[in-house]
């Protein structure tokens, strides 16, 4: 039996290591000191880690693709600073945002320059025969996930959101770095194509299940261990799975004037979060949605099924059976 949590940690240790090094000494410390504070902000990396597992999978050396896992990294990294400005969010893993620690410019431009860093850490692409597949599934991945923001800010001005607009926000939000992260790390393995396709199945459903199951999270989990408010989405008015759920099911006229009043407000206040989380219960959503995630947890597993066995296989198993019981 492999000791994938070992593993994981290890690939964790390179992808860390490579990270904390990466500016040195470099000036402005104007950008590269938030540059920095956002690289050491924790996390579980799940996604470097994924392209890692995915050229082991190839048949490839895992550590190969550490750059190009950074990379991966880093691109994530810059749409959280983005998304926490337009948010207006004062915490990101237990710590102030960057706009908040410094300034917005500051953020804007911090931002900006890791997309750029991004791009310069996928290996050295003209001495790869998949180099064009690599440099297409991140530059897809980049527009995408810009597309997705997009799609989360117009939720904030429409009174109805559908759960199909919901699913392809996050699809392009969420899934679609996970589809890159895999599917690079497939390419620097050189994968068979119709097998890539398979894993590229895996990581959208795995984005789409991750995505609901932190919909869920922030209206359930413990404060200490979320690192941001418990309730975050009910004051920023966010459409969330939760949310439209409790749209479509509630019937009783205080429910419906509450969903009504959090739709025409963009969210409410802190004393209603714990009405929302009452509401969810009592709808039936908080035990729906755990079923929803799950689901897609589950075709993510099935997504597998045709690949050949092999310990890199079985850690793509273990990485969604840890997923499905996190805490935060």
């Amino acid at each position: 039996m492999h000791d994938f949590k070992e593993l994981y940690n290890d690939f964790l240790n390179q992808i860390e290591n490579r990270l904390f090094n990466l500016l040195n000494d470099k000036e402005p410390k104007t950008i590269y000191e938030p540059f920095n504070y956002i690289l050491k902000g924790g996390g579980k990396r799940i996604r470097p880690v994924l392209t890692m597992i995915c050229t082991g999978l190839s048949g490839g050396d895992p550590y190969e693709s550490l750059d190009s896992a950074c990379a991966m990294e880093i691109l994530h990294n810059f749409t959280l600073v983005h998304d926490d400005i337009m948010d207006r969010s004062k915490l990101r893993r237990g710590r102030e945002t960057i706009h908040i620690k410094w300034d917005e410019p500051t953020a804007i431009l911090t931002g900006d320059i890791m997309v750029g860093y991004a791009f310069q850490l996928l290996p050295d692409c003209v001495k790869h025969e998949r180099s064009d597949y690599i440099k297409k599934e991140f530059i897809k991945a980049l527009i995408e996930v810009c597309e997705g923001q997009a799609y989360d800010m117009e939720f904030n001005f429409n009174k109805e959101v559908s759960l199909e607009k919901y699913l392809l926000m996050i699809e392009k939000k969420t899934s679609r770095v996970l589809e890159a992260c895999a599917t690079i790390g497939c390419h620097i393995g050189k994968m068979d194509f119709n097998d890539i396709e398979s894993i590229r199945k895996y990581a959208n459903n795995l984005g789409i299940a991750f995505q609901i199951q932190d919909d869920w999270l922030d209206i359930s989990a413990e404060q200490n261990q979320l690192g941001k408010k418990v309730g975050n989405d009910i004051l920023e008015g966010k459409k969330t799975y939760l949310i439209i759920k409790a749209k479509e099911l509630a019937k009783s006229p205080n429910d419906v004037e509450l969903i009504n009043e959090f739709y025409q407000n963009n969210g409410m206040s802190e004393e209603y979060i714990e009405v929302f989380q009452k509401l969810f219960l009592n709808l039936g959503i908080m035990e729906s949605t755990v079923k929803e995630f799950n689901g897609y947890f589950e075709k993510a597993l099935n997504n597998l099924v045709n690949l050949k066995e092999s310990k890199y296989k079985s850690m793509l198993e273990w990485l969604v059976s840890s997923l499905m019981v996190r805490k935060f």
